[in-house]
């Protein structure tokens, strides 16, 4: 979640500490290039407030602060304001300002995602996925449809990617497949907190598999049960929303990242077998 949006959060401050809040939110380019002993005189407090102020809204202190809010400010230069990702136009918004509109929206989803992103913890279930000799790649509804075209793009790596609604037939039960030493699992999901998900994590467990959970809700219960957890919050809300706008764009984001390091494991083969597949693509049947 953003710095502003935590910011104005007013049940987690004191009185005090609102002092420093609203100023930050008010005067947000003003607060980046204050000191803390400037802001505090500004706001009639002491470094310690702020310090707390920082806490409140996970920051080590106010230099981390800072550095989070002038990115986000950054983004409100290109934006000309924060979309409201969950409902991003209003019955006043025209139809030719849509294009704008779903700009911003998307510019602001990938950009909270490159900000928040663990680049370590995506690696590492490269790391699984690339070991694996078999891996299920699983997902419903709008997130199957992110699953599927990961599994397209890798299976021109000839990884043994595998999904039950595309290998099975119409059902989503899991198989292990025979004479396999090392299973793993990939888990796309926006909320990741679905009886599904839980029945799926259930039975990869079952089966000695490492399972890796790629999601966009933070809060999931399901994070703390599998092996790496990739997580984005792209801050739609989980009712009341008019589309899955932000969270398709972070996921997609994320298996994009994941799928050029598994392409950058064997880049100089993936590169060959790319050339002569594309070349023996565009050769005339006759």
């Amino acid at each position: 979640m953003s710095i502003l949006s935590q910011l104005k959060k007013e049940q987690i401050f004191t009185s005090s500490e609102m002092e420093v809040v609203n100023y930050i939110v008010s005067h947000p380019r003003a607060a980046v290039k204050a000191t803390i002993r400037e802001l505090a005189e500004l706001t009639y407090s002491s470094p310690s407030t702020i310090g707390r102020v920082c806490k409140k809204v996970g920051v080590d202190g106010f230099t981390e602060l800072k550095i989070k809010l002038a990115t986000e400010l950054d983004r409100l230069v290109v934006e000309s304001g924060a979309v409201d990702v969950s409902i991003p136009v209003g019955p006043e918004d025209k139809i030719e300002d849509f294009p704008k509109i779903f700009f911003n929206l998307h510019y602001q989803a990938l950009s909270d995602a490159y900000h928040t992103v663990d680049i370590k913890e995506v690696k590492a279930v490269a790391d699984v996925l690339y070991q694996a000799d078999s891996v299920f790649v699983l997902g419903s509804q709008q997130s199957l449809i992110l699953a599927m075209d990961f599994m397209c793009k890798s299976a021109k790596l000839g990884f043994p990617f595998f999904n039950p609604l595309m290998n099975n037939g119409f059902n989503n039960n899991l198989y292990r497949k025979k004479n396999c030493k090392k299973m793993a699992a990939l888990l796309i999901s926006q909320y990741a907190d679905s009886r599904r998900v839980s029945r799926w994590i259930k039975e990869l467990k079952s089966m000695k598999s490492q399972i890796c959970l790629i999601t966009a809700n933070p809060d999931s219960p399901n994070i703390s049960r599998v092996h790496h957890a990739v997580v984005i919050d792209s801050e739609e809300a989980v009712t009341g929303k008019i589309g899955n706008f932000a969270s398709r764009t972070a996921l997609s984001y994320v298996l994009d990242i994941l799928y050029m390091i598994l392409f950058m494991k064997d880049y100089e083969d993936n590169l060959t077998y790319m050339k002569r597949w594309n070349e023996e693509r565009e050769r005339p049947e006759w």
